[in-house]
C-alpha cells in the first residue's frame, strides 16, 4: 500500500483563552472576585495573593483553604503570600489600595493609593521582565480614584496600553440601570448602558447610550409618557451610588464591584469579546488630551472592545451633545494624573 509522504502536523490558530488568573490583594473586593470566579466556573487556575502581616503571615492561604473545603466543584485555587507565585499568569486583577471611609471622596485617596498601586505594579513588572508581549498578562485595576490609578499602573508596569484597563463603567452603568428600571416598573435585567469619563461626580451618563430590551431608553421613556427630567434626576442620583453605600454602611462596596470586574474578566478568560464600558489608556481618542496638558496619555472611561487580547479597540462615538461634559470630566482626571505623576517621579523615579 502506497502511503505517500508523511503529513505535517496541522496546528490551527485558535482564539486565546486566558484561564490562569491572579487576584492581587486581600481586600473585600478581591475576595469577592475570587468567590465570583469560582461560582461562575471561570478559569482553570486562580492564584490569590495576600500581603503577609506580622500576626497573619498567609491570610490568602488560610482563606483559600476554607473555601476549598466548601467548594466541591471548582478550578484549581491557591492562596499565597509570595509574589513570585504570581508569575506565569494570563490575567491579574489588582485589588490593592485604601478603600473610602465615610466623608471621604475618591480623590482623597490619590496620594496613598498612587504609592500602593505603583508598588504592586512595579512588582508585577519585575515578575514579567523579559517576557515577550504575547506572554504578558492583562492587568485590571480597581483602586480609587480608578481612572488615575489605572494610568499609574500603566506607567509603573511598563505594559502596552492594550494590556492595562480599569473597572468602573460596568458598576456605574448597572447602578444606573437598576435605578431607572424602578421608574419604568421593570426588572432592569435587559437594560444596558455605557458611561464615560471619571468614576465619580463628573461621570458622563447620557440616556442616549442606554437601552431596554434593545430599544433606546429615550424611546421607552417617550412611549411610557414619563417626564425625561425624572429619568435624568434618577440617573444623577445613581451616579452617587458608591457614596450612598459608604454613608449607609460605613465601608466601601465590594459585592457589586467584584461582579462588575468579573464581567470584564469573563471576556478575557473565555475569549468571547464584548463591547463594555472600560477605563482605557487613551492618547488621541476623543481629542481630550491637549498639547498644553503636558501628558502623553490618561485613563478615561470609554466604550471598548475587550477580550483575550485586552483592550482590542476603543470606539469613538458621536459625542457632540456631551462634549462639554466629557471635557469637564477629563479636566478633573488630568489634575489627578498630574498629582500622581509627581508622586511617581519623587518616590519611584518614574516619568
Amino acid at each position: 500500500m502506497n502511503q505517500g509522504p508523511p503529513l505535517e502536523c496541522r496546528i490551527l490558530e485558535r482564539v486565546r483563552e486566558r484561564d490562569k488568573i491572579g487576584v492581587w490583594g486581600f481586600g473585600n473586593v478581591s475576595r469577592d472576585v475570587v468567590l465570583t470566579l469560582v461560582e461562575q466556573g471561570l478559569g482553570k487556575e486562580i492564584v490569590f495573593y495576600g500581603r503577609p502581616k506580622e500576626k497573619y503571615p498567609n491570610r490568602a492561604g488560610a482563606w483559600i483553604d476554607d473555601l476549598k473545603a466548601n467548594s466541591i466543584r471548582r478550578p484549581r485555587i491557591y492562596g499565597t503570600n509570595q509574589t513570585d507565585d504570581m508569575a506565569g499568569l494570563d490575567v491579574i486583577f489588582i485589588g490593592v489600595g485604601v478603600p473610602r471611609k465615610e466623608g471621604q471622596s475618591r480623590r482623597d485617596l490619590l496620594a496613598i493609593n498612587t504609592q500602593v498601586i505603583a508598588q504592586a505594579s512595579l512588582e508585577i513588572r519585575r515578575l514579567y521582565l523579559g517576557c515577550g508581549e504575547k506572554d504578558l498578562p492583562i492587568l485590571l485595576y480597581m483602586g480609587n480614584p480608578v481612572t488615575a490609578m489605572t494610568w499609574v499602573g500603566y506607567k509603573a508596569s511598563g505594559f502596552p496600553r492594550k494590556n492595562v484597563m480599569g473597572q468602573a463603567g460596568n458598576l456605574d452603568a448597572r447602578r444606573i440601570c437598576h435605578a431607572v428600571s424602578k421608574v419604568l416598573g421593570l426588572s432592569g435585567n435587559d437594560m444596558r448602558g455605557i458611561v464615560f469619563g471619571e468614576h465619580g461626580d463628573s461621570m458622563v451618563a447620557s440616556t442616549r447610550f442606554f437601552s431596554v430590551g434593545g430599544i433606546p431608553l429615550d424611546d421607552i421613556v417617550h412611549a411610557r409618557g414619563i417626564d425625561p427630567a425624572v429619568v435624568k434626576a434618577v440617573t444623577e442620583e445613581a451616579k452617587k451610588g458608591g457614596t450612598h453605600f459608604v454613608n449607609e454602611t460605613g465601608q466601601s462596596a465590594s459585592a457589586g464591584p467584584a461582579r462588575a470586574a468579573c464581567e470584564m474578566l469573563r471576556c478575557m478568560i473565555t475569549g468571547e469579546t464584548e463591547i463594555q464600558p472600560a477605563i482605557a489608556i487613551i492618547e488621541k481618542e476623543y481629542g481630550l488630551l491637549k498639547k498644553a496638558d503636558g501628558l502623553d496619555s490618561m485613563g478615561f472611561g470609554v466604550p471598548a472592545k475587550i477580550g483575550p487580547y485586552g483592550i482590542e479597540k476603543v470606539y469613538e462615538l458621536p459625542v457632540d451633545d456631551i462634549r462639554e461634559d466629557l471635557e469637564r470630566s477629563a479636566a478633573i482626571i488630568k489634575e489627578d494624573i498630574k498629582g500622581a505623576a509627581e508622586i511617581l517621579k519623587e518616590k519611584f523615579d518614574i516619568v
